[in-house]
Order: structure tokens, then C-alpha cells, then sequence
């Protein structure tokens, strides 16, 4: 498995547009677990706006995929600037994700780009990195997931990679997986709050959440609240 560039392996995690380093010894939990945010797949952001802040001001938000519709690139960037802004502001690193989102990475001010097609990744890794984040959902096969690995990708999302439905055993089972052999870091989907703890308790260096905050009951600043509390038991010390 090739080692992640060195922009990542050896800076920490406060930094908005690095937050994937390497992980300093598998097998071992050094780090703090975070959160990272999945948005719904957004035709217009003027309404989400002001909940997707409150979700970044309310928890240990580490990064956000934003996920764009499709649209003519100047709206697509009208859009997503706004929620970056506030996204980078409140310390987290803003990937966007939708079909040919690439092209407006640079022009939106955005951090990086998530993908969901493994035939993308060998340009976009070369294309970005290492200015730019380059992270991958990884599909179900171990194969797969490492192949993408060595494609030098910053982070593999486990477990929301949208052809098979999620399944909690199975990607908490990957994510531990992943966590004791590899450097390179992984987010675990978690579909609700009470999923997290156990994401974080398999070695997630982060814990990836979509309807589960923007449909909390209480709301999505609940909800990241929430999941925060979650991560706390998942990592606390076996007794």
C-alpha cells in the first residue's frame, strides 16, 4: 500500500485543507476521531445555509462533502461558494462531489473533490494532488478499496458508495478493517447517530454522517451534537 503523500503524513489535523494525515501506527488509536458531513445532493443552498452553519458550529467538524446537483458551472460555483466559506471558517475542509465538480474546484475555493468512480482516479489524483484533497467512497470489495489506495487518494469513505445498501455490520467490520492494516485514513459511514460509536470504535479517523444530522429530530445542530457525544463513548477506553 503506498504511503500518503507527505503533505499529509506529517501535518496535523487543525488545518482546514489538511486534515487526512497518515496514521501515525496502525493497529494503534492515537488519534481523535471526527466528524465529517455528507450534505444532501443540493439544487439551491440559500435555505440550507443557515442550518448547514449551525451544524459546523455545534461539534468537531473535520470536513464536508458538499454534494452538488447538476447545473451550468457558474451556478454550481454561486452555490457552493457561500457554504465553503462558512465551512472553512468554522475550520473544515469543504470537498465537493457530483458529476464533473472537478472543474470548478479552483474557482469555487473549495479544498478538494470526493469521487465515487474508481475510473476517475488515477486523472484526478494526478490532476489535484497534492494542492488538493483527493477522496474516494470505496465499493464493497477489499480489492477495490485497495486498489484506490494505492491510486494515492488522501481518504476512502467506507460504506457510502451508493450500489449496495448500507449495512452497519459490514461497515463497521471494513472500517476496522481498513483502520488496522492501512496508512491510509478512512471515514466510516455511520446512517444514524446511534451507528457512530461504533464507527469510531473500529479506528475511523472519521465518522461520515448525512440525513442523520439534516434530519434530526431536534435538528442538524442536535444531531452533530450528538454524534459528538457518540464518538466520546466509541473512543473512551475499554475498562
Amino acid at each position: 500500500m503506498t504511503t500518503p503523500r507527505p503533505a499529509f503524513a506529517t501535518l496535523g489535523r487543525e488545518t482546514a485543507s489538511t486534515p487526512f494525515p497518515a496514521r501515525p501506527s496502525p493497529m494503534t488509536l492515537p488519534h481523535r476521531t471526527r466528524l465529517m458531513l455528507v450534505t444532501p445532493e443540493l439544487a439551491e443552498t440559500e435555505a440550507f445555509a443557515p442550518v448547514f452553519a449551525a451544524a459546523l458550529a455545534a461539534g468537531d467538524v473535520a470536513a464536508v462533502v458538499v454534494r452538488l446537483a447538476a447545473a451550468d458551472d457558474r451556478t454550481r460555483i454561486a452555490r457552493a461558494k457561500p457554504l465553503i466559506a462558512t465551512a472553512q471558517e468554522a475550520g473544515a475542509a469543504v470537498l465537493l462531489a457530483g458529476d464533473g465538480v472537478e472543474d470548478i474546484i479552483g474557482k469555487a475555493g473549495a479544498d478538494g473533490v470526493h469521487l465515487v468512480s474508481s475510473a476517475l482516479l488515477p486523472d484526478m489524483v494526478e490532476r489535484f494532488s497534492p494542492e488538493k484533497i483527493v477522496g474516494f467512497a470505496a465499493p464493497r470489495s477489499r480489492d477495490a478499496a485497495m486498489e484506490a489506495g494505492e491510486a494515492g487518494v488522501d481518504y476512502l469513505l467506507i460504506g457510502l458508495d451508493g450500489a449496495e445498501p448500507w449495512d452497519a455490520e459490514t461497515t463497521r467490520d471494513r472500517t476496522e478493517w481498513w483502520a488496522e492494516i492501512f496508512e491510509v485514513p478512512c471515514a466510516g459511514f455511520a446512517a444514524t447517530i446511534d451507528d457512530v460509536a461504533a464507527i469510531a470504535a473500529a479506528g475511523a479517523e472519521f465518522v461520515a454522517l448525512g440525513d442523520a444530522v439534516w434530519r434530526h429530530v431536534d435538528g442538524p445542530a442536535a444531531g452533530v451534537a450528538a454524534a459528538g457525544a457518540q464518538i466520546t463513548l466509541g473512543r473512551a477506553p475499554t475498562p
